[in-house]
């Protein structure tokens, strides 16, 4: 009959290594739960009277933004480039 020794070497990840795993799973968890909020809480379409227009031109743009003065707006501009 042949003893085992009590202190036989057993496979553990090392403490840094599993700190960094329980970090990135929380900060995944954080993020899905952060998306399902709002994809389900959040607006579906934008409200009544919202629109985008297509801008053909700088001064197009400063007509527009000075026709709506002491209104709360949003400008979002998309390049090509």
């Amino acid at each position: 009959m042949t003893d085992l020794p009590s202190s036989a070497p057993v496979a553990r990840r090392p403490p840094q290594r599993r700190g960094r795993i329980v970090f990135l799973a929380a900060c995944l968890l954080v993020f899905v739960l952060l998306a399902a909020g709002l994809h389900f809480l959040g607006p579906q379409s934008a409200p009544p009277g919202v629109t985008m227009a297509d801008l053909h031109g700088v001064a197009d743009l400063q007509a527009r933004f000075n026709a709506d003065r002491g209104q709360p707006r949003l400008v979002v501009i998309f390049s090509p480039t």
